[in-house]
């Protein structure tokens, strides 16, 4: 027999097995063991069990097991393994273990095989977490609970031992049953006993409903453990580098509920429950927050939101939520047109008010007070007008859901700050802020990793977290390697290192581990497995990949970096990452010239975060291009000064410069006669001689107030770094030149995306809800739903039934004429041309109904036959 599992650490399906055949002398191995083939053979000799694991490195070798090839030779019975033939015993059995549940089998593997899925379930989970919070916090009934559970399976193997010992004495009873005296005497005794089973059952059962109670107190906050934990399986959604272990929520809900030092000196259950509850999701959001991109850290606390919201039986915002995320509107024809606003605008004014019942009168408002709410709509910050039906009577975080959707209708490139407000009303104001405090490594070294559990530093490309690492190692006086991946020397240094800093304590770190994917499959494995020592802790730093394995992200601590956006941080991170001895090297003007690289840099880089306004498409413009882009100065400067200390900047060969920026290292890069345009432009404004006069500007208009900047007056690096920081921390678009506008074009995009990614979790959490729901979709009980205002539908189901109708209204019913063809016209190739079209456009049309039709049936639950392939 044979069979693939697949777990979460919720208990390990290879530990039940493990256990289960504890006595059978089972052999655990791995395809990855050098001694595989020879674990094997012996099993299949003997007849030992065999537990495989790691199995999504499946080797063929185990194809004639599988397939059962076995052949009889003189009373005996063989398989070939390899080049071998094996004495088969029937008893041999064997399990596929694998702990990477996103891990795909091929059709010919599945067909051999049969799957027991060992991944936690939403039940188990919250039971899990029940326990865990009911033995901190009620340790009494928690051993109680205990006590009974245990009482109840004793009585009930009593009743099953009563029962076959009734059937034993019926089946030795000789004669007459009625007459047998020792049967009747038997019978007696056991209904005596079963009796008294039975009502010590019904005593249990009644102090059971009693501990239930209790229990049922700490339900929602199991129930919100579980939304929690799903929730964080699909933010791989948003990012692939989002991957977390069931054990890392674990040990966030342990700490949470164990060493929480807000409960100190709080006795009342009600209290103690309201700030596990707060506190937890603090924790959630906090500990995740670290390792997302800043961008996406509003898409965790705002599912974190919907979860609190639903789960703590406070309101039900869903319908709200559901607006904003599919909200769809251009589909409405013939609106009357509102002065001052867009058409998009009309539209979307029209769909909230025809879709969400306090908003009816909103078009009517809109077109009554225009001026005033164009004046509301450019204040800053915004704060939306109370124009929707009981506004002054909603609660704080109603009321905050709804200027949500007022600001998503008519400014979604200001959703950002409205969705901030709505989660400070769910949480309180600092919820946000919790994750913007500077980073304390240290503390998340010694506290929250193991020895066995990796921390990976995740870098965009061209940032380098490493010195972090080095500095606190240095400051906390610890003992730290380095080692740099890529290289086969690099992997035995690294296998050595951490063998041996496993064995004493000390640190390593492994650097550009994303060079070398393969290899950190292997690392992850010996992590699995290691036993440290521990203060033994392991760093890889990595720049954000695709590529890396699953298992290792869910294994570790991930924390991103990635360098704030502006010119200014572009300045000074490009400058501090050139050395200064290069800066500040004869001749004197070179230092300006460095400087000039970097202003360029920064432009050409910053303008990549307005595209397709900045460049028409996303270039990669990187930190080997300001290097390319640096020697080359480096070596004309050289060449053209000859050791001289200065350098007129009318004999720097500034064509000779601007040319290889604009053609090959920048330039090179662009695909776009319109962006080779503008870089031509840039790189000729910003490289010529005038640079080097102290009144060059920089930027037109600075600010508001019509401010100017000029380059800055000195030749050496610690000069430009003075002027660096003394810029301001937010800048214009116009300081790229670009329109002031651009920003809001820019946020326009981002709130989009931000929909969007919001929108790809809720469906992935929608379908994992209706898989846990026992839900009967069959037309009578629609019917009966429907009568008594209920819904079965998932909410996928009921967006896409209004997204159909409403392309119902609009799709023309009427097919189009076909052209008579005459004598005449079917000698004009114009006509034989729109004849052609109109026949593709009647056919196009006709398929266009008929697939809307039948999806259309498919969400009102009234197409009986299972959808076709195309249907679905």
């Amino acid at each position: 027999s044979s069979g693939i599992n697949a777990e979460w650490p919720l208990r390990p399906g290879t530990e039940v097995i493990l256990n289960e055949y504890k006595e059978k002398k089972i052999t655990k191995s791995s395809f990855l063991d050098d001694s595989f083939k020879k674990n094997l053979e012996s099993a299949l000799r003997f007849g030992n069990p065999i537990l495989v694991q790691d199995c999504e490195n499946y080797d063929a070798i185990l194809n004639p097991v599988l397939n059962r090839e076995l052949r009889r030779t003189g009373g005996r019975v063989l398989i070939t393994i390899g080049d071998q033939d094996i004495d088969f015993s029937p008893s041999f059995t064997i399990f596929l273990s694998t702990r990477d549940p996103s891990v795909e089998f091929p059709p010919d593997l599945c067909s051999r095989v049969t799957f027991v899925n060992f991944t936690v379930t939403r039940s188990s989970l919250q039971s899990q977490c029940a326990n865990c919070v009911l033995k901190s916090e009620r340790p009494d009934v928690d051993k109680k609970r205990s006590d009974l559970l245990k009482l109840q399976g004793e009585f009930a193997v009593r009743l099953r031992h009563l029962e076959k010992a009734l059937l034993t004495a019926l089946n030795e009873a000789k004669g007459s049953i009625l007459e047998d005296e020792k049967v009747i005497g038997t019978l007696e005794t056991l209904k005596k006993e079963a009796a008294d089973v039975q009502k010590k059952v019904e005593e249990t059962d009644v102090v059971m409903a009693e501990v239930e109670s209790v229990t049922n107190i700490y339900r929602p906050l199991s129930v919100q453990c579980s939304g929690i934990f799903f929730a964080m399986e699909t933010l791989n959604q948003v990012h692939y580098l989002y991957q977390y272990s069931l054990q890392f929520f674990l040990d966030m809900f342990e700490t949470v509920v164990k060493t929480n030092p807000n409960l100190n000196g709080v006795t009342g259950t009600t209290e103690r429950l309201k700030i596990i509850t707060n506190d937890l999701f603090r924790k959630t959001y906090t500990c995740i927050a670290r390792g997302m991109f800043q961008e996406d850290r509003l898409i965790l606390a705002n599912v974190l939101s919907q979860i609190y919201l639903k789960t703590s039986g406070q309101l039900s915002l869903d319908g709200e939520f559901n607006y904003m995320l599919r909200s769809a509107s251009g589909l409405q024809k013939n609106l009357p047109a509102i002065k001052g606003f867009s058409e998009k605008q009309v539209q979307a004014i029209h769909t909230l008010a025809n879709t969400v019942e306090a908003f009816k009168d909103l078009a009517n408002y809109v077109s009554g007070n225009a001026g005033a709410v164009l004046q509301n709509l450019n204040t800053v910050p915004l704060e939306p007008l109370l124009c929707w039906e009981g506004a002054e009577e909603q609660d704080p975080i109603t009321q905050a859901m709804y200027k949500m959707l007022y600001v998503h209708t008519l400014r979604p490139d200001k959703v950002f700050g409205a969705c901030s407000r709505f989660i400070n009303s769910v949480f309180g104001e600092d919820f946000l802020h919790a994750a913007d405090t500077p980073l304390d490594l240290y503390k998340i070294t010694k506290e929250e990793v193991k020895p066995n559990m990796p921390v990976l530093l995740c870098c965009v490309t061209g940032y380098d977290a490493s010195g972090r690492v080095e500095d606190m190692a240095t400051n906390y006086k610890q003992s730290l390697s380095n080692i740099a991946i890529g290289s086969a020397e690099g992997f035995n240094l690294a296998e050595k290192a951490i063998n041996s800093a496993s064995k004493n304590g000390k640190w390593v770190m492994l650097k550009n581990v994303h060079l070398a994917p393969a290899w950190l499959v292997q690392l992850e494995k010996k992590l699995h497995t290691l036993k440290a020592h521990p203060n033994f802790r392991l760093f890889l730093t990595l720049e954000i990949t695709p590529k890396i394995p699953v298992n290792l992200l869910r294994a570790g601590r991930i924390i991103t970096f990635e360098p704030p956006d502006g010119i200014k941080a572009n300045l000074l991170r490009t400058f501090n990452s050139i050395p200064s001895n290069r800066v500040n090297k004869a001749p004197n003007e070179r230092a300006r010239m460095y400087f000039l690289l970097a202003w360029f840099h920064a432009i050409v880089q910053e303008r990549l975060r307005y595209t397709p306004l900045g460049w028409s498409k996303k270039y990669e413009f990187n930190e080997s291009d300001l290097k390319c882009a640096c020697d080359t100065i480096d070596r004309w400067i050289d060449d053209t000064a000859k050791g001289r200390e200065n350098l007129p900047p009318n004999k720097i060969p500034w064509d000779a410069l601007c040319t290889l920026m604009s053609q090959s290292i920048y330039g090179g890069r662009i695909d776009n006669n319109f962006d080779q345009l503008l870089m031509n432009d840039f790189v000729k404004n910003i490289f010529q001689p005038s640079t080097f006069e102290s009144d060059f500007l920089l930027v037109e208009k600075v600010d508001d107030q019509g401010n100017k900047l000029t380059i800055p007056d000195g030749l050496r690096r610690e000069d430009f770094l003075r002027w660096m920081e003394k810029l301001p921390d937010d800048q214009s678009p116009s300081w790229l030149g670009l329109p002031n506008n651009a920003e809001t074009v820019i946020l326009q995009t981002k709130a989009k995306t931000f929909i969007q990614k919001l929108l790809k979790m809720q469906a992935v959490t929608e379908d994992e809800d209706l898989a846990y729901q026992d839900v009967d979709f069959s037309e009578e009980t629609s019917r009966r739903r429907s009568v008594i205002g209920g819904d079965a539908r998932p909410q996928w189901m009921k967006s896409l039934s209004q997204s159909v109708a409403k392309w119902l209204e609009i799709v023309p019913k009427k097919p189009l004429e076909q052209l008579k063809r005459t004598v005449e016209n079917i000698k004009d190739p114009l006509y034989r041309f729109f004849e052609r079209e109109c026949t593709i456009g009647r056919k196009l049309l006709k398929t266009v109904l008929t697939d809307l039709n039948d999806v259309a049936l498919v969400c009102d639950l009234k197409k009986k036959k299972v959808p076709t392939a195309t249907l679905r």
